[in-house]
């Protein structure tokens, strides 16, 4: 029994329809992570250490500069509860880029914070991030829980 094969015509629209499709679903997760970036730089700065810690899912994995890597997110919300009460404070993040394959995401950029030192001025700090997203929703398009925030953010005081 022979079968007939339908052979797709060069450039039919099928694939221009799953590039377009491929550009919005991009572009989608670069929305998102920019804004829940922009929330989580606000929660910081307003010391909303729930706020922050709800952004993680809970086998996060959170890589602070000059310590340890953290591992969940109990134990992330207990690391970042130090930087906050000594009055870390104006964090911005500056995104350099943000690509996705499928239901991962990555965005590298820099960012900038306050910190206090012991005579009561404060010095800024800076350096670079690079944060892995994973979409944990069936539908890719409407994810918001994710496996990781910026490794560099938060600081070591001593």
């Amino acid at each position: 029994m022979k079968t007939k094969v339908k052979k797709r015509v060069k450039g039919a629209p099928r694939k221009l329809a799953r590039t377009a499709r491929k550009s919005v679903k991009t572009s989608n997760a670069a929305i998102i992570i920019r804004q829940m970036g922009n929330e989580w730089a606000e929660h910081w700065n307003a010391g909303a250490l729930d706020n922050l810690v709800a952004a993680y899912a809970p086998d996060a994995v959170y890589l602070p500069p000059h310590h340890e890597a953290i591992h969940g997110r109990d134990a992330i919300r207990e690391y970042l509860r130090g930087p906050l009460s000594h009055g870390v404070s104006d964090l911005a993040f500056d995104v350099t880029y943000i690509k996705q394959d499928g239901n991962v995401a990555w965005d590298v950029g820099t960012y900038r914070v306050n910190v206090p030192l012991n005579d009561g001025t404060k010095k800024e700090d800076h350096g670079k991030y690079l944060t892995v997203w994973k979409c944990r929703c069936k539908v890719a398009d409407r994810c918001r829980r994710l496996v990781q925030r910026p490794a560099s953010v938060a600081l070591i005081l001593s």
